[in-house]
């Protein structure tokens, strides 16, 4: 299917098509992580489903293995996806990433049980994991790219904090969705057909996605680039991937610094943090309206601060943020130990409202820290990186309590990753508005937002 080119770059930046850039932009995130949400809920049907019942426990360890597959194909798929954005085009890779992932999503609902088809069923799970894993790995750094190239200068980080909305906005709906399947439907059809619709519902989102991505235009940062390679300028987006790391490698290891605390912290404050809860007494119904209510805070705190990067810089927020949070992660968990409504809100907001304030001057950097010329794939191989150790957090959490036999040993790795981010921006952040004016086109092969 061919990628129509609708409208010009300069097209949009009127209210209206940039708002349409925006949604465009944002709903292959929102697929991904609608995905992600309902197959946490559903994970103890689908382990059913998929694998040998014969063994409870080895099936729901299977099924989490099947999950996290798809974070340790992210960064092949991203940096082959992402050199398809610097070279083509960011509309092409956004208008595959979509495609691929609505459709890997809608085909788990298809896949045949373990009882009809035995061990194809588990390896056909996995085959459809890896190809989510290949798309969602180019999606973020592609959509990323895409938001702040369209975007006016100064409402940038404003235009990009719609990318993080889009992520806790499907996270509440996928995880709403799969919940009220799960308490409205008798557990013998939620098992036989029912677990299946919350999969099912990603081709309609994607077909969505597609209509409106086909007519979004290009981004004024990616023309400038054809006009230049066109012209027989250098430097239009042929580098090779080891030409992208060495060039870029500070920004890269920046990158890595704070956005690997980013990527633990959402599973904080999703996951860990509710089952943290449970274990410590707490009523499924409590932690669940707690867990609901911190990310609607979230969200709303995204709407709220958005533009606050493109006031204040970047760097003052990051440096905040990351104190706040690694100040706030081991009272946040005391309190969801306690079994109190009450208590248990109060921590978790407590560490969900800086996270809010932090995530845009995170996510941005996907893309501020590059120049336009490699800042699909550079951008890509950074996020991806930090992504599987997002995946891995879990285990992380799992390892440290049964080797200290602490709950709160999980915490305090928190806090020091947070430290880590921290020192990091300090170090090496040196430019605190970053982001200014900068397309990248004619910039050096520095980053924007470093010296030197």
């Amino acid at each position: 299917m061919s990628v129509s080119k609708v409208g010009s770059a300069e097209d949009a930046n009127t209210p209206i098509s940039l708002t349409r850039t925006i949604v465009g932009a944002s709903i292959g995130n929102f697929v991904e992580w609608y995905e992600f949400a309902v197959y946490g809920v559903v994970a103890a049907y689908l382990s059913k489903a998929m694998f040998p019942t014969d063994d409870p426990s080895a099936a729901v360890l299977n099924t989490w293995a099947a999950f996290g597959i798809s974070f340790l194909a992210r960064p092949i798929g991203g940096v082959l996806l992402a050199r398809l954005g610097d070279r083509h085009g960011r509309r092409h890779i956004l208008f595959v990433t979509i495609a691929v992932m609505s459709l890997a999503t809608f085909a788990i609902a298809l896949i045949p049980s373990y009882s009809v088809i035995g061990i194809a069923a588990p390896i056909l799970l996995v085959c459809v994991r890896i190809a989510q894993g290949v798309a969602a790995g180019g999606e973020f750094a592609g959509a990323t790219a895409f938001l702040y190239e369209h975007a006016p200068i100064g409402r940038r980080a404003r235009t990009v904090s719609f990318l993080g909305v889009s992520t806790f906005v499907a996270t509440v709906l996928g995880s709403a969705l799969a919940t009220l399947l799960t308490v409205t439907l008798p557990a013998d059809l939620m098992q036989s057909w029912g677990w299946r619709i919350v999969f099912a519902t990603a081709l309609p989102l994607g077909f969505v996605g597609i209509y409106i991505r086909r007519r979004l235009s290009e981004t004024p940062d990616f023309a400038a680039l054809r006009d230049q390679k066109a012209s027989g300028t250098p430097k239009s987006g042929a580098e090779s991937l080891w030409s992208v790391i060495r060039q870029n490698r500070r920004s890269i290891l920046l990158y890595l610094g704070f956005g690997g605390f980013y990527s633990i912290a959402v599973y904080v404050s999703f996951t860990a943090y509710l089952a943290y809860m449970l274990a410590n007494g707490m009523s499924s119904a409590k932690a669940l309206m707690i867990n609901t209510v911190a990310g609607l805070v979230l969200i709303v705190g995204l709407l709220l601060s958005g533009g606050l990067a493109d006031r204040v810089g970047r760097k003052p927020i990051l440096l905040a943020c990351s104190i706040a949070l690694a100040v706030a992660v081991v009272p946040t968990f005391l309190l969801g130990a306690t079994g109190s409504l009450g208590l248990g809100l109060l921590g978790a907001l407590i560490f969900v409202v800086p996270l809010s304030v932090f995530i845009t001057p995170a996510i941005i950097n996907v893309s501020e820290l590059f120049p336009a010329q490699v800042r699909v794939t550079a951008g890509a191989l950074a996020y991806n990186l930090t992504v599987i150790l997002g995946g891995f957090t879990p285990f992380i959490a799992v390892w440290l309590t049964q080797a200290t036999g602490s709950h709160l040993a999980f915490p305090v790795f928190v806090a020091v990753m947070a430290i880590v981010a921290l020192i990091v921006v300090l170090a090496w952040y040196r430019d605190p508005k970053a982001g200014r004016a900068s397309t990248g086109v004619h910039d050096s092969k520095k980053s924007s937002a470093l010296e030197g």
